[in-house]
């Protein structure tokens, strides 16, 4: 299991696992959503540790945006991002199967490419930073940091919608992909976003509390805070929306793009899933935060 778990995160991460293991892919298609929990980890910890560093995130929202996502594309995402522009510069032009391959396996960016990747990142910070503008309850920050969990369940579904690409490199790695291991691999990583979240939660108002209480004075704490928090899961509904909803369609997007454009998917259309998954979760929690103010 583990050996599966760290070959999965030494694949799309520039963290080394740490430890010795035996390469084992035959399961990326479950474990790389539950990997999203860790990005989803370092957003939330650099937010924190900037808050805890003067309320960068509540006075200066757009360089806590920035760095916070700096510190999540240097470990885990530039390497979806050259997904996402090889992609653009494949497809928005006009040009046959056999060149589109050719330009994604290019090292070059194109206009196309430098666009998209422009207006990726430019979005996620307009976005992070809007949703750190109101600086939400411990809720509301930490539905706003599930974004990285929801763009690699899309990544992960890519496989099980389309055949891989003649030729096709890291993308043959997820041959034989199955929906099902894709579904647990999803349930399970947003079930240990929110454990990690009620975890932390606990811990912060618990340590603000009475130093030394009864276990009756602890037990009543633990229902009083549960309950606050069971009141609060609506806002929860837009990061599960967008992992029932918008990263399957994500998914479904990029299968058939690629099936129809180059015969299957490749590296490129996973790392385009994750981008573009990334970008729709966080407009649904923009959505749901701020406009309608759930």
């Amino acid at each position: 299991m583990f050996d599966r778990l760290f070959s999965t995160f030494s694949l799309v991460s520039r963290i080394p696992p740490g430890r010795r293991f035996a390469f084992d892919p035959s399961r990326i298609d479950f474990w790389l959503p539950v990997v999203g929990v860790v990005p989803a980890l370092l957003v939330a910890l650099a937010l924190v540790a900037l808050a805890l560093a003067g309320d960068i995130p509540g006075r200066h929202p757009f360089l806590a945006a920035a760095v916070s996502l700096a510190v999540q594309y240097l470990c885990f995402n530039l390497f979806h991002l050259d997904g996402l522009m090889d992609t653009a510069d494949a497809f928005l032009g006009t040009c046959t199967g056999e060149r589109r391959l050719a330009i994604m396996k290019d090292s070059r960016v194109g206009v196309y490419g430098f666009f998209a990747g422009f207006a990726s990142l430019a979005l996620k910070l307009a976005l992070l930073e809007a949703l750190l503008s109101g600086w939400y309850d411990f809720s509301g920050l930490a539905v706003a940091c599930a974004f990285p969990i929801v763009g690699r369940f899309a990544a992960a579904l890519v496989p099980c919608l389309s055949p891989p690409a003649p030729g096709s490199g890291m993308g043959r790695l997820m041959e034989g992909a199955r929906w099902w291991r894709c579904i647990g691999g999803g349930v399970l990583a947003f079930a240990l976003w929110m454990l990690f979240v009620f975890g932390a939660y606990c811990a912060t108002g618990f340590a603000s509390d009475a130093a030394s209480p009864s276990w009756a004075e602890a037990g009543a704490w633990f229902a009083a805070e549960l309950s606050e928090w069971l009141g609060g899961l609506a806002a929860w509904g837009a990061p599960l929306a967008s992992l029932a909803v918008l990263a399957p369609l994500t998914a479904l997007f990029y299968a058939r793009l690629f099936r129809r454009g180059v015969g299957g998917y490749t590296g490129d259309a996973l790392g385009a899933a994750v981008e573009t998954g990334e970008l729709l979760a966080l407009s649904a929690s923009f959505l749901a935060l701020d406009v309608w103010g759930v």
